[in-house]
């Protein structure tokens, strides 16, 4: 069960980090349709960096999926847990958008991340 927790972490974190780093609004304001700016956009270094984090985020889920898969209770469902498990990353979103782009948590988020916290206790508590 520590490494279901530890690739959720990593998981959440990365998602978190790729999301914040591409949340900038200098860097995806403008028309992207155009071919300058779309190549400004994918050499960033944010894009590039945040490209690195989501494709690490896909690499956990996999992780996650496979160490549920040696949990006898849990195997059965092992994806559909693995889907719930990786909900928690909006709650590390909600956060890293509050510290890093200044976005503001108001009572629905709150409530919603609390609701997330719960659902994903009674999913994997046996």
């Amino acid at each position: 069960m520590m490494s279901v927790i530890f690739w959720t972490l990593v998981f959440s974190l990365t998602t978190a980090a790729s999301i914040a780093l591409l949340g900038t609004r200098s860097l995806i304001s403008g028309d992207l349709f155009r071919l300058d700016n779309f190549l400004k956009l994918i050499f960033n270094w944010r894009f590039i960096l945040s490209m690195i984090l989501a494709l690490t985020a896909r690499f956990s889920f996999i992780l996650i999926n496979n160490s549920l898969l040696k949990i006898p209770p849990l195997a059965q469902n092992s994806t559909t847990i693995t889907a719930f498990a990786t909900t928690i990353s909006f709650v590390f979103i909600i956060i890293a958008n509050y510290f890093f782009l200044n976005e503001k948590i108001n009572l629905t988020q709150g409530i919603g991340a609390f609701v997330i916290l719960i659902g994903i206790f009674l999913i994997t508590w046996k």
